[in-house]
């Protein structure tokens, strides 16, 4: 007797199976999916999806890989992959909007994929799979935010230290140049002073030489500030006085002394002191000592300047501190207006202040507000586009503290505006944003117990921020 095999037809589900987003599935699920879907395949390099432009659907991968990038401040960011069994296109479809991130193949891919149409029939047919759906569109939104907000916060650092090179860069370079000159200056000083004492110089003569070297050396705030045109009357009355008394370099100690604020008559009462032999010898060592003077000044202002800016840079990130700490609100804007210097410089931009000098301290966290600020007065920088004016207002309302920051630019769109606190929504170019910027400001508000208000027309948009001036701590985080 003879057997024959009978043969085995292959279930044409089984693949499908293995795969993560269907396993558990009914099969009458899955043979939905597989009947209404369509292959599509990507070679390598190839784009299924880019970012601020229209998804074409929802996919299930297949086959192969799909890397996952969004532009932030120009640099394309790497958010993960999608591998066989991972949904994709599903956020976009979800919200209504354009696609968030570029889906580019790293290898041969191969997707089951869905219109937009066939994508909204999925939660009437397959209810089991539209659930698993919507808990990895939840847990995806949630994973995806918390990287685009660590993109935010890193973006934003880079503000500061780009703002902070700047700012630094000239008092440093000032600081720089001065003690190069005043190398060469203190052993020409050296010099002189030796040859003071071989001119045989009285006592008292010595005494009055140091009287006005101390006060023609005084502090530059003293001195009075000249017009180009002042500055240029007064080293040709000078150059005269000392040419007059036969100094060979009289037209290169002029501006030296007119720097120091030395006038003609001073200068007379000066020379008609000393004999005339010893005159031009007094009168370079007096210089150098002036020149020497200013160059110290110049350095004390400019390492003042590099203090400033590093406590202005703690105080806003209020480093050293505790989470919750006395927050001086007016304080925090002129140290957020002092960060954002660099960029105000960058066109025409006229800031007016109007403090509440009475504005009451409040308990915050004074780091998360300052980043309220920044994102409010950078958007208003950008919406008047370096050139029109920002005017900043507090003042104490009814047991809250309030802050406008308003500016007088284009205004924000009608149809823009119920959207601008939208997470990723930004009205910027590709890369120009992240478009967390107001939703981060406004999640810190709420989490302060506070309320943000926009009003917008053309020319004129006003941001306007109250927080309680008693309230319990603030509620952590979300």
């Amino acid at each position: 007797m003879t057997s024959t095999a009978a043969s085995i037809t292959p279930d044409p589900l089984d693949f499908y199976r293995t795969l993560e987003f269907f396993q558990g599935a009914p099969d009458a699920e899955i043979a939905w999916m597989v009947a209404h879907g369509t292959e599509q395949h990507l070679n390598t390099g190839e784009y299924f999806s880019h970012e601020d432009e229209p998804i074409p659907g929802f996919y299930v991968m297949l086959e192969g890989e799909l890397q996952v990038t969004r532009t932030v401040n120009t640099y394309e960011q790497v958010l993960g992959t999608i591998p066989p069994g991972i949904i994709g296109g599903e956020l976009a479809l979800l919200f209504g909007s354009v696609s968030a991130i570029n889906a580019c193949a790293l290898m041969p891919s191969r997707l089951l994929m869905f219109t937009p149409e066939q994508f909204r029939l999925i939660f009437g047919a397959t209810p089991n799979l539209a659930t698993r759906i919507m808990h990895i569109a939840a847990g995806r939104t949630q994973g995806y935010a918390t990287i685009v907000i660590q993109q935010e916060k890193l973006a934003a650092l880079g503000k500061l230290s780009a703002g902070l090179a700047h700012e630094l860069n000239n008092p440093a370079a000032a600081v720089r140049r001065a003690a190069g000159s005043l190398r060469e200056r203190l052993p020409q000083l050296q010099a002189q002073i030796v040859e003071l004492n071989r001119l045989g110089l009285s006592g008292e003569q010595i005494t009055q030489l140091v009287t006005y070297q101390q006060q023609w050396s005084s502090s530059s705030e003293c001195r009075p500030v000249l017009s180009p045109l002042e500055q240029s009357d007064r080293e040709e009355e000078l150059g005269l006085e000392l040419e007059a008394h036969g100094i060979a370099n009289a037209w290169e100690l002029a501006p030296v002394f007119v720097a120091a604020g030395v006038t003609a008559p001073k200068m007379h009462a000066l020379t008609s002191k000393l004999p005339a032999q010893s005159l031009s010898a007094v009168l370079v060592w007096l210089a150098t000592a002036l020149d020497t003077t200013s160059l110290l000044d110049e350095i004390q202002s400019s390492t003042q300047r590099i203090s400033d800016l590093v406590q202005a840079v703690k105080s806003y990130t209020y480093r050293d501190q505790g989470k919750v700490q006395d927050v001086d609100i007016n304080r925090d804007l002129d140290t957020t207006l002092t960060v954002l210097k660099y960029k105000l410089k960058k066109g025409s931009v006229e800031v007016v202040r109007q403090y509440d000098p009475d504005l009451p301290i409040i308990q915050a966290r004074g780091s998360e507000l300052n980043q309220v600020w920044t994102n409010l007065i950078d958007n208003a920088i950008d919406a008047v586009n370096n050139n029109g004016r920002i005017q900043i207002i507090t003042r104490r309302e009814q047991g809250f503290v309030m802050v406008e920051v308003a500016d007088n630019g284009a205004g924000i769109p009608a149809d823009v505006r119920p959207r601008i606190f939208e997470p990723f929504f930004t009205t910027k170019g590709v890369g120009s944003g992240t478009g967390l910027g107001l939703d981060i400001s406004y999640r810190i508000i709420q989490e302060h117990r506070g309320t943000i208000e926009v009003f917008s027309r053309s020319g004129q948009t006003r941001f306007i921020v109250r927080i309680p001036e008693q309230q319990a701590p603030p509620s952590p985080p979300a």
